[in-house]
């Protein structure tokens, strides 16, 4: 099976230092944690790690290690820290002939700052991840292939989308899709165009939001439909079924996403919501799987592995529920890690760990509409 990835590429430095301090803010609706650098003062850094990272990457090592046959699209700088991306992809046994070099922008850079809590802060330069562009897609690549999975592309890169999912819909390759929060910010319009051509849409909870203000601020019909309907109440239910969804002068609930976005194409669509778990929605019915107990070194890369072993496992023949626990599962063993790529799974490993962990877990709930 051949898989292709598109979207970016970076070299993540992970700053770690001892005592790191954190300010935490209470609203009526929210809670929000900080990290604090005090103006003036010198903080002694314990370690300074450099790895790979980015969506494209990420994910293309993800499907490389569960067994596909995969190529990657994404645009560096010409740089060492282009080298270093090249370097690490060929040894997993990725085909980097359709990767290209910007000669004016670096390439992408993340620094990372751990938290306490194991989640973490990004400074994000997108650098050369921003030029990609039509001319960088290789058709036939889609053409040929079993699957494409697009992360998110940054800047004005997010303008191709709605020409990469209709070369897909022209050769009926499936489209999954993975967009992260600097794509709704700047290419909201044409992933909402694009997602006629998507046949697995992935958001985190906070994406999701926002997308879903966006979808409202465009359909001035959504947005009063909005204010006059309310979440449906389940009891004993996961927390974002619990209750109403509020994000700044709308309130919705789970359903009303999930309903608004496989109206519009997608046939299967996810929300990650951090160290709760995932829900997953198709046609009728909503899957709800919490998350896994596990040591939290860094979650960078878990939506990245959940996203890709989900897919993959689809691919596989496994069920909704199976490639649920897959995906968990991977996301699970990622974020034992500093990075974003060390603890992907093989796919000997992966089905080695599910053979322990069944699909008892699973909560299924009626999509009402």
């Amino acid at each position: 099976m051949k898989i292709v990835t598109i979207g970016g590429a970076t070299q993540d430095i992970f700053i770690t230092y001892s005592d790191p301090h954190m300010l935490r803010l209470y609203s009526k609706t929210t809670q929000r944690e900080y990290l604090i650098l005090e103006e003036g003062s010198k903080i002694e850094i314990d370690n300074l790690s450099y790895y790979t990272g980015g969506g494209a990457t990420n994910s293309a090592v993800s499907f490389s290690r569960l067994g596909f046959d995969v190529s990657t699209i994404f645009k560096t700088g010409n740089d060492l820290q282009a080298d270093l991306i090249i370097k690490k992809l060929k040894k997993e046994h990725v085909n980097i002939t359709d990767v290209t070099k910007d000669k004016t922008l670096h390439t992408g850079t993340s620094i990372i700052i751990p938290s306490l809590t194991g989640d973490r802060t990004v400074l994000a330069y997108r650098g050369s991840n921003i030029g990609l562009e039509k001319k960088d897609i290789n058709e036939g690549l889609i053409k040929n292939s079993d699957q494409l999975y697009i992360t998110s592309l940054s800047g004005k890169s997010s303008k191709i989308l709605p020409y990469i999912t209709k070369l897909a819909k022209k050769y009926s390759t499936p489209v999954a899709i993975n967009p992260g929060i600097s794509q709704l910010a700047t290419g909201s319009h044409e992933l909402r165009e694009s997602l006629k051509n998507i046949d697995i849409f992935i958001l985190n909870s906070c994406e999701a939001n926002k997308f879903m203000k966006t979808l409202s601020d465009i359909d001035k019909k959504l947005k009063k439909e909005l204010s006059n309907t309310h979440a449906p109440e389940i009891k004993n239910a996961p927390e974002l079924l619990r209750a109403p969804i509020t994000y700044q002068d709308i309130c919705f609930s789970l359903h009303n996403y999930f309903c608004q976005i496989l109206q519009r194409g997608p046939k299967i669509v996810v929300v990650t919501n951090g160290k709760e778990g995932v829900y997953v929605a198709t046609d009728n019915t909503i899957y709800y799987h919490p998350s896994i107990k596990t040591k939290i070194i860094s979650t960078l890369g878990a939506g990245d592995s959940f996203g890709s072993c989900f897919v993959a496992s689809l691919i596989m023949g496994k069920s909704i529920e199976e490639s649920i626990v897959n995906g968990v599962i991977n996301s699970s063993s990622v974020i034992s890690y500093l990075d974003a790529k060390t603890g992907l799974l093989t796919k000997d490993k992966l089905e080695k760990t599910a053979k322990d962990l069944t699909t008892n877990n699973i909560e299924i709930f009626k999509l009402v509409k």
